[in-house]
């Protein structure tokens, strides 16, 4: 009985900690630099990489357009802490002007965000002033979010980080 608990007590409290990956083997690349291969079948030159377990995703960049005043481009990055890989990640974007008011809703979808990467996407926007039009922005929704063979992860947006929101 006391092995029982004790094997509960280990896997409640590893799944209650950031997941750490840990390096199965190591290699050297041409060029000689160590790199080491993970459990979820990830490759890095960190042999202590560890998992957030977070979606963390920032604006990276606003671009106004020369041919329309109108026109704003926002390109995110979306950096992936699960310890898997993923096939598909699409958020809802909710825009807030300088009063809190509401201006309009996007998706932004990112393409295979790899275990421990960076992947990135845009969000193109018609707005009177361009890119000054907007204030803010929060994700009101993650509708969808699938491992690499397809399997959707339930209740994505729990697990959904926004950096450096202006």
């Amino acid at each position: 009985m006391n092995n029982t608990l004790l094997y509960w007590g280990v896997l409640i409290s590893a799944a209650l900690s950031p997941a750490l990956a840990f390096a199965q083997k190591s290699a050297f690349t041409a060029e000689g630099e160590r790199v080491y291969l993970y459990e979820n079948g990830s490759w890095s030159t960190d042999p202590d990489q560890t998992f957030s377990e977070l979606l963390e995703m920032e604006l990276q960049q606003e671009r106004g357009s020369d041919s329309s005043d109108e026109r704003c481009t926002l390109i995110f990055g979306l950096h992936n802490g699960f310890a898997v890989g993923l096939k598909e990640v699409a958020a809802d974007l909710q825009f807030l002007d300088r009063d809190n008011f509401y201006i309009q809703t996007r998706r932004v979808t990112f393409k295979n965000p790899r275990a421990g990467k960076i992947r990135f996407a845009e969000v193109q926007m018609k707005l009177e002033q361009g890119c000054d039009g907007y204030a803010s922005f929060d994700v009101v929704d993650v509708p969808t979010c699938r491992m690499d063979d397809g399997t959707k992860i339930e209740n994505c947006f729990s697990s959904f980080a926004i950096k450096g929101n202006t």
